[in-house]
């Protein structure tokens, strides 16, 4: 029973971690960004909106991460047999990533934006801010990609776990 439920709870938490950073990134972030309101709004504010969504994600990304590796944790210690081996491998480099994208991707780039956007900032180091903050945008972009894709993963492991303790440790019997 016990077990059950903490199944259910962990596919909760990450269906949410899934579709909050589904929602953000496929949505939210293109909707800021279409010309109706980058047309609206003054030059680099489009950017100040989606930073500002974009910190309420990685918050979120963090307590999702945090509460999943408490749940498998959990789940690990009642019957480390039968969690399996891919959300261990899995959820501690996905928390790892939440952090840094918290804690120093995301006040980074939100620093080379305000500078790049401060009206004292001379023409060259703006064109110099745009094309560093451009590089780590993408990179970026695709680390919130390999989370959203890790954490597809772990859920798929959770809502259709191996019936065997060989498959679900990655052992083949002969």
């Amino acid at each position: 029973m016990l077990r059950l439920m903490l199944r259910r709870l962990s596919l909760l938490v990450l269906s949410l971690w899934l579709g909050t950073g589904v929602g953000v990134a496929f949505i939210a972030i293109p909707v800021v960004f279409s010309p109706e309101i980058k047309t609206t709004l003054p030059p680099g504010m489009a950017g100040g909106v989606a930073q500002a969504i974009l910190l309420r994600l990685f918050m979120w990304q963090v307590g999702f991460a945090g509460l999943s590796g408490l749940l498998f944790a959990w789940e690990r210690f009642r019957d480390a047999e039968a969690s399996g081996r891919l959300r261990a491998w899995l959820l501690p480099p996905l928390i790892l990533l939440s952090l840094v994208s918290l804690f120093f991707v995301h006040p980074y780039l939100a620093r080379m934006h305000q500078e790049r956007y401060a009206i004292e900032t001379p023409e060259p180091r703006r064109r110099e801010l745009a094309t560093r903050f451009g590089a780590l945008h993408g990179a970026s972009q695709g680390v919130n990609l390999m989370i959203l894709i890790g954490v597809l993963a772990c859920w798929q492991n959770v809502a259709h776990p191996v019936s065997s303790i060989a498959g679900r440790n990655g052992r083949v019997v002969p």
